[in-house]
């Protein structure tokens, strides 16, 4: 049976059954998914341990009792004599009471000596000041954090993670913040939670928390309320994934937190909360606060790390090797486009490398070969440029390719301006998205560019030429 059905037939609250389970006293049985299934023999320990707890015996006493050997009358005997001399006691107690009240007694005047002798000579007496003996009480419970910290926490941790991935990624392995494909993403949740997997056992061991319960004020312990060993700290991680979260395989993942967070809001012992709690040591108000500027920092730096990646790499006035950079980054960054790569000069090379997979495979559907740039520098600063492109089309419509190098290279000129971020970025991105099915004309800054767009059908040949010329000149400094 589960804690609830023993709390409804038992009387006992939760904190009291998992006290005399810690005490030694039951032992339910654990099921395959970590709870607690309390047996019929459980329930009768229990009641035995409340009715004698009710006539006063220690829990040490009852542990004595429970061992093989105890003599249970004996014990009987004495608490009885031990009530008996509590009776008695309180009889004498409550005669001199009515007789002080009879005498209209006063605590400045209070005639002690004559008082205590009444009740010296009763028997028996009760001793001088001793209050009567406390009942032993469970242990109070520790505030135990609830569902909704406890997933922020984890929100939190696995943010942290996120962004340590994309950090990586961007900064060391020059690859998207974010993954580009299912394969990518599916990589990325396995060496996120290997890294959970490595990291929050040692967070748990050392400092008790993890960096996201730390900031929520929230600690991990056991039931002694020292910080979890290495071993119970491993289990409980990997308890977490996999009860908790079905290994973030997707809706397995989203059905295991809804049901964890139900488990949770009705205080179910979670399957890997074997021997530990969640507790609340900090102020339950600031939480909000936290979560907020939690959400705040790490949406800056995703934009940041964003910004770095898609965003020109070299702003502000720019060199021609600078340009030809900031040109052939955004098509391999943003466009996902690697044949052609500008040079300096304004020419391309073709760095398409024909293989196995892609032998016979024209990459542009046309027999494209990119017409140089001309550059437009004063001082060793590129101050304009014009490109001009004929194209008969013998497969598929060029006007994607061509429309592709329109936008490179007027984001790697117009968009390279400091003012510049990448919510402005995608705007210039999509005034250029069809540059090679129709022309334009804007004013970006300092920048005016212009593009034209031509076809024309050739009757002798039956095929398309189509044109496209973009020019961008500078009309202040």
């Amino acid at each position: 049976m589960t804690v609830n059905e023993i709390e409804a037939r038992t009387g006992l609250d939760r904190g009291t059954v998992r006290y005399y389970e810690s005490e030694g006293l039951i032992k339910p049985l654990r099921e395959p998914n970590g709870y607690r299934n309390y047996t019929e023999a459980d329930l009768e320990k229990l009641q035995k341990v409340k009715l004698l707890r009710t006539l006063g015996f220690s829990v040490d006493d009852i542990r004595a009792m429970d061992a093989a050997g105890d003599d249970f009358q004996a014990r009987l005997r004495a608490r009885s004599r031990s009530l008996d001399a509590r009776a008695g006691a309180i009889e004498d107690a409550k005669r001199v009471i009515g007789q002080m009240l009879a005498d209209g007694a006063e605590y400045a005047s209070l005639r002690s000596d004559a008082y205590l002798a009444q009740l010296e000579s009763g028997a028996p007496a009760l001793p001088e000041a001793a209050p009567p003996e406390p009942e032993e009480q469970p242990e109070p419970r520790p505030d135990r954090a609830g569902p909704w910290p406890r997933f922020f926490a984890r929100t939190i941790d696995w943010s942290l993670l996120e962004l340590l991935y994309a950090f990586v990624s961007v900064g060391l392995l020059d690859r998207p913040p974010m993954p580009s494909g299912w394969w990518e993403a599916a990589l990325k949740v396995v060496l996120l939670s290997a890294a959970t997997l490595l990291l929050e056992p040692v967070f748990l061991w050392t400092l008790g928390a993890t960096p996201g319960k730390l900031l929520l004020g929230l600690r991990v312990q056991g039931r002694d309320g020292a910080a979890l060993p290495l071993g119970q700290a491993c289990a409980r991680a990997w308890g977490v994934l996999f009860w908790g979260e079905g290994l973030r395989i997707p809706f397995v993942s989203l059905w295991r937190n809804i049901k964890s967070f139900r488990d949770a809001r009705q205080e179910y012992e979670l399957p890997w909360e074997d021997g530990s709690d969640v507790i609340s040591v900090g102020r339950t108000e600031r939480r909000a606060a936290v979560v907020a500027v939690w959400l705040a920092v790490d949406l800056a730096l995703t934009a940041g790390l964003v910004t770095h990646y898609y965003m020109p790499l070299h702003r502000g006035e720019l060199t021609a090797a600078e340009f030809a950079e900031n040109v052939n980054r955004y098509m391999d960054h943003n466009l996902d486009y690697d044949h052609w790569r500008l040079r300096e000069d304004g020419g391309w090379t073709d760095t398409f490398t024909p293989s196995v997979d892609n032998l016979g495979f024209n990459i542009d559907g046309t027999d494209f070969d990119p017409s140089p740039v001309e550059l437009t520098v004063e001082n060793g600063v590129v101050t304009g440029l014009s490109w001009r492109q004929s194209t008969l089309e013998s497969i598929t419509d060029v006007s994607y390719t061509h429309g592709l190098f329109v936008r490179a290279l007027s984001v790697g000129l117009v968009g390279a301006s400091k003012k510049e971020n990448i919510f402005a970025l995608s705007g210039l991105e999509d005034k250029t998205s069809f540059a090679g099915l129709s022309g334009g004309d804007m004013v970006y800054g300092p920048w005016h560019v212009v593009w034209t767009v031509d076809a024309d059908f050739l009757k002798q040949t039956g095929q398309i030429r189509r044109d496209v010329e973009l020019t961008i000149t500078r009309v202040e400094r």
